[in-house]
Parts: structure tokens; C-alpha cells; sequence
């Protein structure tokens, strides 16, 4: 089973990097919404007039047609549709990758990295080689914090493939892997995760996704899957809600097998960094904690 799971991964990677490789950069119309980055770092966003080898040419709101030299620019970026309301632009949305910590099947931009913390003890850092392949690794600092010298130093891989399949819909998959540097002697521990298949409706300003998943423990895989339905809405150029709720097979007493713990949040926007702060709760954390035990993490976007 696992030489056919990697055979299949490895086809799937090989397809992708075919079918991306074809691809031509965007180009430009007259009347599109850009925003051309200067090298100071202020932008200027207007409508597409034209170019030449030596300026671009752009329309403002503010100042009308303005002319800039190629030589005072660092980048030019066509606004997609979902980014301009009610005339105004806004950022790129920096994080439509991930809800609090399972993904989305929208993929991340090429050589993008981003670096997840959550509670300050864990971390994770990301990178995407490709447009379709996006690699996390990630680990928790209790262990460093610990005088055993049995504390385990827990560490994850959490590869994920994905691509976009029509406009608004997006598929990939991912295998979450969780382990330890320290195995105590008599430890028969040897690893623990998911293998997970993920698809998105919607764009980066607002979608949600669905995912079935099998859960392993030192490679005996679960019967029954773990399902998780997650989603986000931006509310405005700066804010935008999140909730990210699974269900996991056989926990609890109910006749389906299946115990629920759901999230509700807010997160913070600014171009190269987002903050969540929400709110994981079912009826039995309710009971002690009426609002839901609260969950704060922050990722930055390179």
C-alpha cells in the first residue's frame, strides 16, 4: 500500500510540473487594475494604459495619468477581481493557504515561504519549490524548555500537492506525519498522522473546504476517516472570519462514531501577515469554558 500511495504521489508531482512549466506569465490589457511596486516600496495602483521599454503608463483616482520609469519600478502586479470593491484595491490576501491548522486546497505561489507560529511553544515553516507543491515542517520548543532527558522533542512534515482544476474550484492532498527526536528505551512509538484528500470552493477573499482523511499509528491506518469542514470570509480590506471544525472518528458515546470539536475566529490582514485569534468549542469544553478554549497564532508571508 505504501509503494502505490508514492507511486501515485510521485505520478501526480511529475504531471504537475509538466502542465506548469507550459504556462505563459499573465499579460497585461489596457484597462486592467495593477499596482506597481516601486523600489522605495510605495505602490501606485491605477488602470493599465500602456508601456514601453523605458515607462509604464497607468491611470490614478488621485492623480490621473501618471507615467512611471521602468527603471524606478520593482514589480507590476495585475489586481484579480475578487481584490477590487466598490472601486478601492486591496492587498493580496496573505494567507488563503491554511485556517488554524489544516489547509486549503489553494495553492501557494511559487518560492512563497511563510513562517506559523501558534502559542509561541510551536512552530512551522513553509515552502513552496513549485506553484503546485507547498513542503511544512514544523516542531515544538516544550521539550527545550524540559530538564529530562527524556523529553521527546515532537517534530511534523506535512507535504501537500495541489491545483486548480476551473475557475473557483481547487483540489490537493497532503500527508501529515508527527514523530521524536528521543525514543525512550521500550518505546514502541515509531510515528503518527494523516493521509488526507482536500478540495476548495472560492477564491482567496472567501471559500471553504472539505477533507476526509485516514489517521495512522506506526503505519496500522484507521477504519474510519477523519473529516474536516473548514472556511473563511473577508469582511473588509483588514479583517476577514475563519472556522476550522473536525470531526474525528470513534471518540465519544453518539451512534455515528464521531466526536465534533468546532472553531470560530477573527483574523487580522496586512500584506505579508496574518493573526488569528479564535475559539475551539463543543458541548463538553463548554462546560468549563463557555466561549471555547481560545487559540492564537500568527503567520508571516515571505
Amino acid at each position: 500500500m505504501k509503494k502505490s500511495i508514492i507511486f501515485l504521489l510521485i505520478v501526480w508531482i511529475a504531471g504537475g510540473l509538466s502542465l506548469h512549466a507550459q504556462i505563459e506569465p499573465p499579460h497585461i490589457s489596457k484597462g486592467q487594475t495593477v499596482v506597481v511596486t516601486l523600489l522605495d516600496g510605495s505602490e501606485i495602483s491605477g488602470q493599465f494604459v500602456s508601456e514601453d521599454a523605458t515607462s509604464v503608463v497607468v491611470i490614478t483616482e488621485a492623480m490621473g495619468k501618471v507615467t512611471i520609469a521602468r527603471s524606478k519600478i520593482k514589480e507590476i502586479k495585475v489586481v484579480s477581481g475578487e481584490n477590487i470593491r466598490k472601486g478601492k484595491v486591496w492587498f493580496e490576501n496573505p494567507n488563503p493557504y491554511k485556517y488554524l491548522l489544516g489547509n486549503s486546497a489553494i495553492p501557494k505561489p511559487k518560492k512563497t515561504a511563510t513562517y506559523q507560529n501558534v502559542w509561541i511553544f510551536f512552530n512551522s515553516f513553509s515552502y513552496a519549490p513549485t506553484h503546485f507543491l507547498d513542503i511544512t515542517g514544523g516542531f515544538e520548543i516544550f521539550s527545550l524548555l524540559s530538564a529530562s532527558k527524556d523529553a521527546p522533542y515532537f517534530f511534523y512534515l506535512n507535504p501537500k500537492a495541489s491545483t486548480k482544476v476551473t475557475k473557483n474550484f481547487y483540489v490537493g492532498g497532503n500527508v501529515l506525519y508527527i514523530n521524536s527526536f528521543v525514543h525512550p528505551e521500550k518505546n514502541e512509538f515509531r510515528g503518527l498522522g494523516t493521509l488526507n484528500a482536500f478540495s476548495t470552493y472560492g477564491n482567496s477573499n472567501m471559500n471553504v473546504t472539505a477533507s476526509v482523511g485516514w489517521g495512522f499509528l506506526n503505519s496500522n491506518f484507521e477504519a474510519k476517516p477523519l473529516l474536516t469542514l473548514s472556511g473563511m470570509v473577508r469582511a473588509s480590506r483588514r479583517i476577514a472570519f475563519v472556522s476550522e471544525n473536525w470531526f474525528l472518528p470513534d471518540l465519544g458515546e453518539n451512534s455515528l462514531g464521531y466526536y465534533g470539536i468546532f472553531s470560530y475566529g477573527i483574523r487580522f490582514l496586512s500584506p505579508k501577515v496574518s493573526i488569528d485569534l479564535a475559539f475551539l468549542n463543543n458541548a463538553d469544553i463548554a462546560e468549563g469554558i463557555p466561549i471555547g478554549f481560545p487559540f492564537l497564532d500568527f503567520m508571516v508571508t515571505f
